[in-house]
């Protein structure tokens, strides 16, 4: 889709009759979706929802689990593709939103967590009840739903089985914005419009600088991106026209994007 002459892509989870549950090939799929969008440099923004409006992801599809997560030596290939997914999401350079509305639970809260913004309706709820099926949380899904809430919220995520309503996510900082149902739609929008609207060089830098100020400090790789953007921002169009724009007391006009 588009927003203003933008690319904006929508990543629908398409299970509703069994709660948006990610099977392997889903999580497949996540990764594989994630590292062209990586590539694509007319993408502004990606949202990412789940069918059905009751569930964003019920999490990972435990009728697999027989077949593909009992012993330690099929798990692991299992849980391997479940933090390729979730780390190829949170490399997506753009911002990667999460639209969710009802459950987010196990591997859904775990996805969630992993795109840069999460917006909920009031009926959502989220949780992460391993201990309850007596799996184990890797270190690239609990990095990614620590850094939202914490340690000790994780812990007592994981230690009680417990889901939580969106207004506790929304005080623990697991979501960013609690809306009623019907407005979810509008609000995503309109924070998909400011994205587009906004310097996309800019709107890269910011999510860059942000991710890498809890990283590794010798993550070279990181910090030589975040030089590039900086001289292109510095260097580029769209710093002169954002003083231009502020000077003449009108909204800015940048540049619709890169092919």
């Amino acid at each position: 889709m588009e927003v203003d002459g933008r690319r904006v892509a929508v990543v629908s989870l398409g299970r509703p009759e069994r709660h948006n549950a990610l099977d392997l090939a889903a999580w497949h799929e996540i990764a594989r979706l994630a590292g062209e969008f990586a590539q694509d440099r007319a993408l502004r923004a990606v949202v990412v929802r789940g069918c059905g409006g009751r569930a964003f992801s019920a999490g990972a599809d435990i009728a697999e689990f027989p077949s593909r997560r009992i012993g330690a030596g099929v798990a692991d290939g299992y849980n391997e593709s479940v933090a390729r997914a979730l780390a190829s999401a949170a490399a997506v350079p753009v911002p990667v939103i999460a639209m969710v509305q009802g459950l987010a639970v196990g591997g859904g809260c775990e996805l969630a967590a992993a795109c840069d913004v999460r917006l909920a309706t009031v009926g959502s709820r989220f949780g992460i009840p391993a201990t309850r099926l007596g799996v184990t949380l890797g270190l690239t899904e609990t990095r990614a739903v620590s850094r939202a809430i914490g340690a000790a919220n994780l812990k007592y995520l994981l230690f009680s089985g417990a889901l939580i309503d969106a207004r506790q996510a929304l005080a623990w900082g697991l979501v960013q914005q609690v809306v009623e149902e019907e407005g979810v739609v509008e609000v995503t929008a309109a924070l998909v419009q400011s994205i587009c609207l906004g310097s996309e060089v800019s709107v890269r830098a910011a999510k860059q600088v942000t991710d890498l100020a809890g990283a590794d400090p010798s993550a070279t790789e990181q910090h030589e991106l975040l030089r590039a953007l900086h001289e292109e921002a510095y260097d580029g169009p769209d710093l002169r026209e954002g003083v231009a724009a502020f000077t003449e007391r009108r909204p800015p006009v940048f540049r619709a994007g890169r092919s």
